[in-house]
């Protein structure tokens, strides 16, 4: 199964914000106190980065959005951005 989210357990404080926020509700709050989110319906995920941006351990790499990989391609050969 393919995980649109991936916890860092170490650096997420299961704070829930992300589960808060999502737009698309695919994640849960975990029943353990202070565990990352579980992620129940992975193929709802609409990488919108509304999750990262309220995460306030972000930058302690709690949480990161791997997109699928034809998303993945499409940004790497710049698809999307206009030509100046």
């Amino acid at each position: 199964m393919f995980r649109p989210i991936v916890f860092n357990e170490k650096a997420c404080t299961g704070c829930n914000k992300c589960v808060e926020v999502c737009l698309m509700d695919i994640m849960e709050r975990n029943p353990e106190k202070g565990k990352p989110p579980k992620v129940v319906y992975p193929d709802q995920c609409a990488y919108d980065g509304a999750c990262w941006l309220q995460c306030p351990c972000r930058d302690k790499g709690a949480i990161t959005i791997v997109p699928p990989l034809p998303m993945r391609v499409s940004i790497l050969r710049g698809k999307g951005r206009s030509k100046s």
